[in-house]
């Protein structure tokens, strides 16, 4: 399967906002991801950048631009640790509503997992620390990711990200988004690491308090399995919390190290991929190289 990065389509903008699209890094019910770089004015600042276009229909509610506002500046100026996917700018209120991240040069997991399948045990343990520890990150500053799926994770040579965060927009749960609590993220990440591990049915409806049956916990490593049982408790108050999770997953604190020294080889040569095609599109106007 080709790792390419198509260029904007006939009939797609190639601006949003203060950014210039070069090319396609994903697509969505939310709307199109373009590799983008910023101009001068406004929020651009000459910075690459992953732009979403988003569905004026996900934003006619005035009350879910002012919470998806709020919450990505609150991302913004009080989450700085590594394992979130910053936001840059947004424009929630015009024909053409935006949302701008700071540009990760690798691919989403899912696309990971389609090309090269569930990694060993202890990929999963380091990947699920690291974005336990971009949980833990969110949860301190007041923000609850939401929506934590394989798209919503970057991986780069460098470290997995967090992205997306509260672009919970296509249900009626946007409505209401502040009964999000972290220990939904918790169980988001629970469900995340059991497919890592063990492939999509894993752990479907299981839960400590159900024998934790054969047919349920089916390819997923015993010693993953206290921890992953544990966040999709059916109480929230019994699931761990993000930062407590990080320390059982990776008590040798793996996550830490650069991802390329734990990543498999195979995961790394598509990550390579997708970062030089990003290069190949975009050149000096984009890397500076």
């Amino acid at each position: 399967m080709s790792t390419g990065m198509p260029r904007p389509h006939t009939g797609a903008p190639r601006r949003l906002g203060p950014y210039r699209l070069y090319g396609v890094l994903g697509q969505g019910g939310l709307g199109p991801v373009y590799l983008g770089r910023g101009g001068a004015r406004r929020g651009g600042r000459g910075r690459t950048a992953a732009v979403r276009a988003l569905s004026p229909v996900l934003l006619r509610d005035r009350q879910v631009r002012a919470r998806l506002r709020n919450v990505l500046g609150t991302v913004r100026s009080r989450v700085t640790g590594p394992y979130v996917a910053p936001p840059l700018d947004c424009e929630l209120d015009g024909e053409r509503p935006w949302v701008a991240t700071e540009f990760v040069p690798g691919p989403a997991l899912g696309r990971l997992l389609d090309l090269h399948g569930p990694p060993p045990e202890a990929v999963v343990r380091a990947l699920g620390a690291a974005l336990a520890h971009g949980l833990a990150e969110l949860h301190a500053a007041g923000v609850v990711h939401g929506a934590l799926r394989p798209g919503a994770v970057l991986v780069a040579a460098d470290r997995p990200r967090l992205a997306d965060c509260a672009l919970l927009l296509d249900s009626a749960a946007a409505d209401d988004g502040d009964a999000l609590r972290p220990a939904d993220d918790v169980a988001g990440l629970g469900a995340l690491l059991a497919r890592l591990a063990g492939g999509p049915q894993a752990l479907t409806g299981a839960r400590p308090e159900d024998g934790r049956t054969a047919a349920a916990t089916a390819g997923i490593p015993a010693g993953l399995l206290p921890v992953l049982l544990a966040c999709l408790h059916r109480r929230p108050g019994a699931r761990p919390p993000a930062n407590e999770l990080a320390s059982w997953l990776d008590p040798g604190a793996t996550a830490r190290r650069p991802a390329e020294e734990w990543l498999p080889h195979t995961w790394l040569h598509t990550i390579d991929s997708c970062a030089e095609h990003a290069r190949e599109l975009g050149g000096r106007r984009l890397f500076g190289r």
